[in-house]
Parts: structure tokens; sequence; C-alpha cells
């Protein structure tokens, strides 16, 4: 793996194409004046002037474009940063539109003020309309928790102040995070980030792995403690606005905004961890065998089953391969992603300073943007097709919905994504005609899929629930009991298949998902709608496809449960997340019988 290079030396087809967005900064520029002025006149014709039902539906028409002129604004603040976190133009953008939309957001509150002292019939009489339903929403659950308009107004003047905590974790592990090199058998190999994550840690070479491991380690915890204070004030600013707004704990407060219960989010992490643990124990414990390890420590643990069979994905095959995976969602939904190549919606450049991991944004009714690092894995393909399950979505969300109702509940948003990526597991298997290709496929719906998205970021919720019952009990923390918490999160649900141990405790610092409220137990979540819904395809194939296609142009437009139940899952019961359990049971209990056979 090649030490990682300066953004500028990479093709400019390995990065997005921003213009669908702007040309350029200084038609950014122009749209932020645009803007002001629109912003500026929409503040002077309804202050003061919101009475009747007309009224309000006049504002509503007034402010969609307005809300979509912020969107847009906004996704283009933070994007061109996330690629290069060292670029001092992408940082001026940055803080441009952040400057502007908090200013904009600030003088627009006045709105959400008479919504929600609007007259009993008039807010009535918006909420038969279909295409506020998901704004209706919010400002109903708004009303028993709102502060009055200053105090609104004060509060999102100082917007930038409360994304602190996670811009100073964002910018350190984007670019203060250093990693020595290490030396395997005379070779020097050098480490970073990025390459930790999209290639050493799953390396078919165990000395490899246990040295970047340590690498790696040694890096993080040379910031351990700055950034359990960044994570400190984050969940102390979260606890505090929880009291302030009257909710009687901080996972209430912030699961409201998803449409949960406190319930549901606890059932996920419980049955996850007592009922599919023993069930992921079995498997690395089969993992550990096939490779012939007499122990798997946390270096180990990400391996491939069957190394010798990973192939190298480049960019180019993997556009080929996630059109053929996704097939199965008709012409309609290969219509939309199609372009994602051409016309540059994935920055894939492995360079310095760039944000690690991958995300999808969704500027309203143009196309999605996908970051990513691309290391030649095939994890990379795991990657890009969940990042295009996203892109996806969104774009038929845009499509049946306004600006109000387009965006799905982060209960389930992830299920869109980890759709996609059973969808090509599924593909990778009916591809092959041997046990051995066929065990590969089904290895890599668990490692690529459920490991990263079930139990990665579930066991990054059961720390959190820990987390914030301290702040709840009034105690506070640094690195040491964030270490301890989550040495005993992974210790709890690993048993003895896996050594954990101080390294491995540093595990929160390698995600920013913490600073994002109650977010990572929805992957998990939102796995398990995906893996209901391919239930059904394959069951039901017509049926099925129909079912998922609405459920992805839903949006906002409806509830989360009642969006889930397009899918034919319900979510107020715990049969769906059993049902994901068993299908990953008979998973295991397949991988091990394709094991026999190759042996035999």
């Amino acid at each position: 793996m090649a030490e990682q290079q300066p953004r500028a030396t990479f093709a400019p087809e390995t990065t997005w194409d921003l213009t669908a967005l702007y040309q350029d900064q200084a038609a950014f520029e122009v749209a932020i004046a645009t803007a002001t002025t629109h912003v500026a006149a929409f503040v002077a014709k309804y202050t003061g002037n919101l009475h009747t039902l007309a009224d309000f539906q006049a504002a509503f028409t007034d402010l969609a474009p307005i809300t979509i002129e912020l969107n847009h604004i906004g996704q283009y603040s933070f994007i061109p940063e996330t690629t290069d976190f060292t670029n001092a133009s992408f940082a001026q953008i940055a803080a441009r539109g952040g400057q502007f939309l908090t200013s904009a957001e600030g003088d627009l509150s006045f709105f959400e003020a008479a919504l929600i002292n609007a007259p009993a019939d008039v807010f009535a009489a918006l909420a038969e309309q279909p295409e506020l339903a998901a704004e209706i929403r919010r400002i109903t659950r708004l009303k028993a928790h709102y502060l009055g308009a200053d105090v609104e107004r004060a509060l999102t003047k100082l917007s930038s102040i409360q994304h602190a905590p996670e811009d100073v974790y964002v910018r350190m592990r984007a670019s203060d995070f250093k990693m020595a090199d290490f030396e395997v058998a005379g070779v020097t190999y050098p480490n970073a980030f990025v390459t930790y994550e999209n290639f050493y840690q799953n390396h078919e070479n165990a000395e490899i792995r246990e040295k970047a491991f340590r690498s790696f380690s040694d890096g993080l915890r040379a910031h351990q403690h700055a950034a359990a204070a960044a994570y400190y004030n984050q969940v102390k600013k979260e606890k505090d606005l929880a009291d302030l707004r009257g909710y009687d704990n901080v996972f209430d407060y912030l699961l409201d905004k998803q449409e949960v219960t406190h319930a549901m989010f606890d059932r996920q992490i419980d049955l996850i961890m007592n009922d599919f643990g023993p069930i992921a124990q079995r498997y690395l414990k089969h993992v550990a065998k096939v490779n012939g390890l007499k122990k798997m420590t946390f270096a180990d643990w990400k391996i491939d089953l069957d190394g010798a069979l990973n192939p190298a994905a480049d960019f180019a095959s993997a556009y080929d391969l996630v059109l053929a995976a996704t097939s199965p969602l008709t012409e309609e939904y290969t219509r939309e992603i199609k372009p994602f190549k051409e016309e540059r919606w994935v920055d894939y450049a492995p360079n310095i300073g760039k944000e690690s991991g991958g995300y999808a944004t969704d500027p309203y009714r143009k196309h999605p943007y996908i970051l990513m690092s691309w290391t030649n894995r095939l994890s990379d393909v795991y990657t890009l097709v969940h990042e295009i399950g996203h892109a996806g979505q969104f774009i038929l969300s845009a499509n049946n919905n306004s600006i109000f109702n387009a965006s799905m509940s982060t209960y389930f948003v992830e299920a869109p994504s980890t759709f996609n990526e059973l969808l090509l597991s599924d593909y990778l298997e009916n591809q092959a005609d041997d046990p051995r290709t066929k065990r590969f496929a089904l290895a890599h719906r668990l490692t690529d899929t459920y490991f990263h998205n079930f139990i990665t970021h579930l066991l990054e919720a059961a720390f959190q629930r820990e987390v914030y019952n301290l702040i709840e009990a009034g105690e506070t923390f640094g690195a040491e009991k964030l270490n301890s918490i989550m040495q005993g999160v992974l210790q709890t649900f690993w048993g003895d298949a896996v050594e954990i141990d101080e390294d491995a405790a540093l595990t929160w610092m390698r995600q920013s998902h913490y600073y994002m409220g109650l977010y990572s137990y929805t992957y998990s979540a939102g796995l398990v709608v995906a893996t209901q819904g391919f239930i059904n395809v394959k069951s039901h194939p017509d049926e099925g496809v129909a079912n998922w296609l609405k459920f992805l142009k839903s949006g906002g437009s409806l509830d989360p449960i009642n969006t889930i139940k397009l899918t034919g899952a319900d979510v107020t019961t715990d049969e769906p997340l059993r049902n994901t359990i068993k299908f990953l049971s008979d998973t295991v209990d397949q991988i091990i019988a394709y094991t026999a056979e190759i042996e035999n």
C-alpha cells in the first residue's frame, strides 16, 4: 500500500464534479447573496402577518424555494472541505456557508414560532396537507419543548458553537492523527487512518495486521485526552439541552427527532448483544480455525475467511458490478443511479487530509455526491454500493416529495444502503458455481455488511448508552473511563472469541458518529428493515420489489413505523429483529457447511 499523496496528484476522474451545484466559488457567493435577499423579503412579508390558513399556505409556498436554496448552500459549504481538511480555500467555503446559514436560520426562526402559536384550527388544517406532513409532525413534537421565540433564535445563532466538539474531532482525525511506519520482513510500510481501516485491518499477512494495528493504536492514543474532552463537551451539551427543553432524559431528547421510543432503542441493543453475540462468536471461531489462528486478537477480527480469494477491484469494474447487483430493483432505479460514474458523483481519491469512511449527501433535486477512499479491495465495492443505496433513495424521495417531506427518519435511513449490500452479496453468490466462491460471497455478506453495520455500529451504540447513563447520573469522564467502557462492551459481545486488549479499547476514537446523537444504533435498525425487505424480495420478487420502491419513494411523508410497514415489516414488535438474527444464524450455518464441502 503506497503512502498517501496530496490531492493535487490524483486524476480528475477520481474526484467529484461539483458544478451540478455551483460552477465555482464565485457562483456560490452569488447564491448566498441571492438567498440573503430572498430571506430578507420573506421576513419582511410575513413577520406579524401569519394568522389565517391562507397566510400560512402562502408562506409555505414562498418558503419552499428558499429552503431549497439553503439546502444547496449547506451542501456546498461542507462537501469540499471533507475531501481535504488541509486546504485553506475549502475551509473558507465552509466558514462562509456556515456563517450565512446560521444567520439565515436565525432570521427565519420567527416562522417556526408562528406555527407553534397558530390557532388550533389553522394548525389542524395544515396537518391535513400531505406535502407538509414531516414538518407538521416536527412542529407538533417541538411544541411541548419550545423555549420561546427569543431563546430559540439565540440557540439558532449559537449553532456553530454547538457543533464545535464535532468540528474539533473531525479535524483532529483527518489531519492530526499520525500513524508511524512499521517494518515486516525488511519492508517498511507507511500507515495512516484511511490506510489502516481500508487496507491493513483485513490484510492476509498476520504480522502486517498486527504491526499495523499497533501503529494505528499508538497514533490514536497520542490524542486520546483531547478526543475525550471533545466528546465530553458533546454529550454534556446534549444533556444540558435535554434538561433545558424539559425532556425526562437525554435519550428521549435525542430519540425525539427519530420519532421512535427509548424502548425501541434499548431493544435493538439488548437483543443483538445477547442473541446475536453467540452467533458472531461462532463465526469468528470458524474464521480462526480456517486461517490456522490459535487465538484471534482485535487486529484479526476483520480478516477474510478466505483471503486468497479476495480480488482486486478497480472503480470501473465496480461500476458495472453495482449496476448488475442492483438490477432487480427495475429499470426505474437503474436509470436514476446509472450516471454516477459519467457525471462524477463519487470522490474516491485516497488523498492526504481526507475524511475517512464514506458518506452520501443529497442536494435536493440535484444529483447526490459520495465521498469514500478507494484502495482496490472488494470492501470498497461494498462501500460504493452502500452509498449508492443512499443516493438512489435520495433521488426517488426528492422526485416524489416536497422539500419539507424529502428526508427519511434517521431511525431507518441506513436501510436503503444496507439493502444494496445484500443485493451485492446475493449477486456474487449466484454468479458462483463452486462452494468456495459461494462461501466467499456469504462471508462478505457477514463481514462487509453485518459485521460493519450490525456489529461495529451497534457496539458503538452500546458504548454510547453507558456514556449517556454516566451523564444522566451527573458524572464526568475522561479517556481512561472511555477506554474502560469500550473494552467492557467489546468483551461482553465477543466473549472468548476475540482477545480484547488496551489497544482495542481505543476503538471509541475511530468514528464521528458519537457526535451525531443516537445515530450509531440506527445502522442495525436500518439493517433489520433491509433484511426483512431482502427476504421479502427473495420470496415474492414482484411484490417485494414494488414494496421496496414505495419505501424508497416515501421520504418522510409518513412516520417511521408506517413507513417501514411499506416493506412488510412491523418494528413495533421484535419479530423483524429476531428474523434478522435467524437469517444471520442460517448464513453462518451455510458458510460452515460450505467449508465442510470444500474440505471433503
